[in-house]
């Protein structure tokens, strides 16, 4: 039986084109969320960031055009800031997030996803 993952995804990020073939390699049934064309809710957001060791500053790309747009270097935001935020503008997420079962892979790390996969 192979396993199941939700990967949110940006089609044209190239980190998430090299998690997508990854993801094939390994023959597990992909479960494919867009962030621009189907946004998170932010209880959404709020159950991947409670799985995550730094919760949703986990989730944020600090180099992102989005976060150098809003101006958000050197602000302190709250949990629930951060959140609205992130559900609210998807190109803050880090790209891509991989879920599978109890694992949560943020970013691309190819030895991290093998791990998670096998």
């Amino acid at each position: 039986m192979s396993k199941e993952v939700t990967f949110y995804t940006y089609p044209t990020c190239s980190s998430c084109v090299k998690a997508k073939q990854l993801l094939g390699e390994a023959g597990v049934v992909v479960k494919e969320r867009r962030y621009f064309k189907e946004k998170a809710t932010e209880e959404e957001v709020r159950a991947i960031a409670a799985r995550l060791p730094n919760g949703p500053w986990d989730m944020l790309s600090t180099r992102s055009r989005k976060y150098r747009e809003l101006g958000l270097a050197g602000k302190e935001l709250t949990e629930d800031e951060l959140i609205r935020l992130l559900a609210a503008e998807p190109g803050l997420w880090r790209r891509p997030i991989v879920i599978c079962g109890d694992e949560i892979v943020v970013g691309y790390d190819a030895d991290r996803l093998k791990e998670v996969l096998s």
